[in-house]
């Protein structure tokens, strides 16, 4: 499977139930978001701009997805809902078709650069900078159904690890 051709899977409406937990003396965290992926011309003027703030051209572009949460309350652990943010994520070309680099913006927020790597059936995506380090893993049970865990740690001590299981509602 090339990172193409994994991409070619994520678009669609999904149901994201979702476990947070955080550093020692935090409580866990439960929740429900809804997620529309939709996929992008990589020509589009959001996928240009973003792509040249990282001195690359859009034509290296292989894959280009908005995805919009639309949070839903905690079921438990007192958290507030997320306002809802949408994130562009545009994948650059790579030689060997399975690891790179992704460009990553996020409504009023600074763009971030990571690298994928597919590896088998599993993506994933790392981002490393002063500020924090991300690591995060998708892969599929079946076309509908997704698992997604996450780890985020910040130069502030914050750390946070989080599971997902995502069904897919509509294409």
């Amino acid at each position: 499977m090339s990172i193409v051709n994994f991409f070619e899977t994520v678009e669609g409406t999904w149901f994201s139930q979702r476990t947070t937990h955080f550093a020692p003396g935090q409580p866990s965290q439960t929740g429900q978001a809804t997620l529309k992926i939709t996929r992008v011309e990589t020509n589009d003027p959001r996928v240009v701009t973003l792509c040249q703030q990282f001195s690359a051209t859009a034509d290296t572009a292989i894959f280009a997805y908005t995805i919009q949460p639309e949070e839903q309350a905690s079921l438990y652990g007192g958290g507030a809902a997320t306002p809802q943010r949408t994130t562009l994520m545009v994948g650059l070309k790579s030689d060997d078709g399975i690891s790179g680099q992704f460009l990553s913006q996020t409504d009023r927020e600074p763009a971030i650069a990571g690298q994928y790597h597919l590896d088998g059936e599993v993506l994933n995506l790392s981002v490393r900078n002063d500020e924090f380090q991300s690591d995060e893993r998708l892969w599929y049970m079946n076309p509908n159904l997704r698992m997604r865990t996450s780890l985020v740690k910040r130069a502030d001590g914050y750390q946070m690890a989080s599971f997902c299981s995502e069904i897919r509602r509509s294409t």
